[in-house]
């Protein structure tokens, strides 16, 4: 990508070059970067539930109708066993690089943020628009990319238990839809289920 003389971002930015990488050689594309790298945001399991399916509390919450009807719910660990064991083990190995869960290593969910968040979520993070993604699985890292940025800037809001947290943009990037949504949903949780959640979403 390229950078702009009056900034960070030019007023059209997009990748020359995208290619998938896979397995392994994950680590090791990466790893030139990782001295300069401030945050790395993964849409992956960084941690293993105890419950049932290996859910971790924030992906019950988020298995509720209104996420299931929107399409926006997280597989069970249980149903993706090795792409878990590969989102742990490449946490562990960032970790042994120096990176904290939680801190400057954090897990999202692109799925849904494509879903709750405005029309304009790019540009009003970044300054500009990206359209040239040519893949989901680009728009997806796109996506990574931007939550790692915010979080950085102190942007993203948490949500989850000692099983996991997810990482999520602060609330005044959503739709209004969406706040609605979600703050209904947190507000009728069942308090024996959720009673441990924690989030700080709903704070300024």
């Amino acid at each position: 990508m390229e950078k702009s003389r009056q900034g960070l971002f030019p007023q059209e930015l997009w990748c020359r070059k995208c290619e998938d990488i896979f397995g392994k050689d994950v680590l090791k594309k990466i790893s030139p970067y990782l001295k300069e790298t401030k945050v790395i945001a993964i849409d992956a399991s960084l941690t293993r539930g105890r419950g049932k399916g290996k859910m971790r509390l924030y992906e019950k919450f988020l298995s509720q109708k209104v996420f299931r009807e929107a399409k926006v719910n997280p597989l069970p660990p249980a149903l993706i066993p090795k792409f878990t064991d590969f989102g742990i083990e490449i946490r562990k190995k960032l970790e042994e690089r120096g990176f904290a869960l939680d801190l400057n290593l954090i897990e999202v969910f692109p799925t849904l943020v494509k879903k709750i968040v405005q029309n304009d979520f790019s540009s009003k993070v970044l300054g500009t628009k990206f359209l040239r993604c040519q893949s989901e699985n680009q728009k997806s890292s796109l996506i990574c990319a931007i939550l790692a940025y915010l979080h950085y800037s102190f942007k993203t809001r948490y949500l989850g238990y000692r099983d996991g947290f997810l990482f999520l943009p602060e609330i005044s990037f959503w739709q209004k839809s969406w706040q609605e949504k979600f703050s209904r949903a947190w507000q009728e949780k069942p308090y024996l289920h959720y009673r441990y959640l924690v989030t700080n979403l709903f704070k300024k």
